[in-house]
């Protein structure tokens, strides 16, 4: 028995039905759903043998009249629905913002691409999820050592003294032992940032062949739909409307999937966005939890009463003190989210851009030929 899941409606391999498709004029579907405010789960873009399901070219350039409108209703999802300047599905209550307004546009507006986005969403959500946990690390590790350091001042040099039976030894073996905290503070951290660099450039990575993989799979989709047009001429030599009706159908198609291609950049740009912009946000949280941490430890520390041995004591304070804020600034500067990384696994320069489909030039260039054409035919029917 084959363990690959069948395909799911958004799978990529498969079209799936339009949900309320427009009817003309731009009037909206009498039972028009609100979409949904993020994709849905992310689905299987990968076959059980881990190859990536391709886009299934056969509905799209079929001759059974169902395929055909089938298809033309998910044009007409994004060509003939008009844009909600009021969104029907908001109450008095707060709007959406804006990011998600513009995401559930475009998830009523061309569905055919649910599955890439939902993967570039879960990819977004990921990276802020790491994020999170790679700051909660830090104030960890960060307040760990200043408990560390805490213990060692106050009660070290009586542990150690116990050990060693000398009490210049136990002063001197808790100043290396916060010495050594220090060590492990960084160590930890360094593996922890390394683990987590390597797991934002392998989610990266692994997002970018999935973009280039549908970008150049639309790509051919669009280069097929230009040539069908004037490839039909042979089949429909002697019923010029037929030409001309699976023209227009042809020519929507080729509009229709430059805006997919325009439409999906738009959304990888929106989730990059939404990732700069927590970061940026988060790295003010980090500003400001940094130093109050720091902050209540002083207090705290500063309140702790002093041992038997209080010239000891103040003198390991100090140095706690020092090392408490060399430990708090250095995790604040260093191990910080290494965007240009990501940016340098996405690829995005290997990706087949809705630019250079030239989708004006394009469809301009086949009315230029049909004008031309006909032009000729009329020179050479006036001859004869």
């Amino acid at each position: 028995m084959s363990n690959e899941t069948p395909d799911t409606p958004f799978s990529g391999a498969h079209l799936p039905p339009a949900a309320s498709p427009p009817p003309s004029g731009a009037e909206n579907h009498p039972d028009r759903e609100a979409p949904a405010p993020t994709p849905p789960a992310a689905q299987r873009l990968r076959s059980a043998d881990g190859i990536l399901k391709p886009i299934g070219e056969s509905h799209y350039f079929s001759y059974d009249p169902e395929e055909i409108a089938g298809v033309s209703a998910h044009i007409d999802e994004y060509f003939n629905q008009a844009l909600d300047i009021f969104p029907f599905w908001e109450s008095d209550g707060k709007p959406d913002r804006f990011h998600v307004l513009y995401t559930r546009q475009i998830n009523e507006r061309f569905p055919a691409d649910l599955d890439i986005r939902s993967h570039i969403h879960d990819y977004g959500r990921g990276v802020f999820g790491a994020l999170l946990v790679h700051i909660g690390s830090k104030r960890l590790a960060q307040a760990l050592a200043l408990v560390a350091f805490t213990l060692l001042a106050t009660l070290g040099p009586t542990w150690f003294s116990t050990w060693t039976g000398s009490q210049p030894m136990g002063l001197g073996l808790a100043v290396v032992a916060m010495f050594a905290t220090v060590g492990v503070f960084w160590g930890v951290l360094a593996i922890l940032f390394v683990q987590y660099r390597f797991r934002l450039e392998n989610d990266s990575y692994e997002i970018s062949r999935e973009i280039v993989q549908r970008t150049r799979e639309l790509q051919n989709l669009f280069t097929s739909a230009r040539a069908m047009a004037d490839q039909a001429e042979t089949q429909y030599q002697m019923d010029g409307k037929a030409w001309g009706q699976r023209a227009l159908y042809l020519t929507r198609l080729t509009m229709w999937i430059g805006a997919r291609m325009e439409y999906l950049e738009k959304y990888i740009q929106l989730e990059l966005w939404r990732v700069r912009r927590e970061r940026y946000w988060m790295r003010w949280v980090a500003r400001i939890v940094t130093p109050l941490i720091l902050v209540v430890w002083l207090v705290l520390f500063a309140l702790e009463p002093a041992p038997a041995e209080a010239g000891a004591f103040r003198a390991l304070q100090a140095l706690a003190v020092i090392l408490g804020v060399f430990v708090s600034w250095i995790s604040y500067v260093r191990w910080q989210t290494p965007v240009a990384a990501i940016q340098d696994k996405l690829g995005a320069d290997n990706w087949v851009r809705y630019a250079s489909l030239d989708v004006d030039n394009a469809v301009g260039d086949q009315v230029r030929r049909d004008k031309e054409r006909l032009v000729e035919y009329r020179a050479l029917t006036r001859g004869r």
